[in-house]
């Protein structure tokens, strides 16, 4: 056998090994969420659309109770940024396979794709870039039947996960970019996307967030109050409906 394919063939049975080990990682800390309790700070940039930065108060309780309390509009992505790791705790539900190395910044990145089983699923592909070591997830693609193609960057204050493979590693922010259409918006601001002087433009262009033209962003920023404490479990008890 040819040196150059031996290698290949080489590399393709530990990609698998690390494909598989890399899910593995990810499952057994997405099963150790149970209950989240946060203090969130929004900020959103959408073409057109001027939107002051506001304070949410976030809960999420597994497997799938989200939700978000504001005095004011909060403008988000309409995918849960919780619902990834419900997908991943079923991973009878996809295939995984090793894409090879990438960069995310200044940091480097194996790039994990994930393949959705069966017929009628609105998961259609999901790109995760994850530290090799670690398997923390840097960045992330999903695209869905529903929802079109959401990018997220995961930013952490720590430059160190948890040393416990099942301890919770989560992000102190997410940025989201995405379609306009993706965000939730009401009716009188889904009008103004379609509406819009040159000179409206000109002062769109200038928004905090930077988005790409035709793009909106949402950044989200976390200080973390209870994790697997009952504050959620609480907080939804207490809710006549949701």
């Amino acid at each position: 056998m040819p040196l150059a394919h031996a290698q290949k063939s080489a590399s393709a049975a530990t990609g698998l090994n690390n494909a598989e080990a890399l899910v593995d990682r990810l499952v057994q800390r997405s099963l150790s969420l149970r209950d989240l309790a946060a203090e969130v700070q929004v900020q959103a940039d959408v073409p057109r659309v001027k939107i002051r930065p506001l304070s949410a108060t976030m809960h999420y309780l597994a497997p799938d109770r989200f939700h978000l309390q504001s005095p004011r509009l909060a403008l988000l992505p309409r995918q849960n940024p919780m619902e990834l790791f419900e997908f991943l705790k079923k991973p009878d539900g996809y295939r995984s396979m090793l894409m090879g190395e990438d960069q995310v910044g200044r940091q480097r990145a194996v790039l994990l794709t994930l393949l959705p089983t069966g017929t009628g699923q609105d998961w259609q592909l999901i790109r995760l870039w994850l530290q090799p070591s670690t398997a923390r997830i840097l960045q992330a693609e999903i695209t869905r039947r529903s929802l079109g193609t959401v990018q997220m960057q995961y930013f952490y204050r720590s430059a160190i996960p948890p040393a416990d493979p099942a301890g919770l590693d989560l992000p102190d922010s997410l940025l989201f970019e995405m379609d306009a259409s993706s965000l939730k918006l009401p009716k009188a601001l889904t009008a103004d996307l379609h509406r819009g002087s040159p000179k409206e433009g000109q002062k769109a262009a200038q928004r905090p967030l930077q988005a790409p033209d035709g793009k909106a962003r949402v950044a989200m920023g976390f200080r973390w109050i209870s994790k697997n404490q009952g504050a959620a479990a609480r907080f939804f008890k207490t809710q006549k409906a949701g």
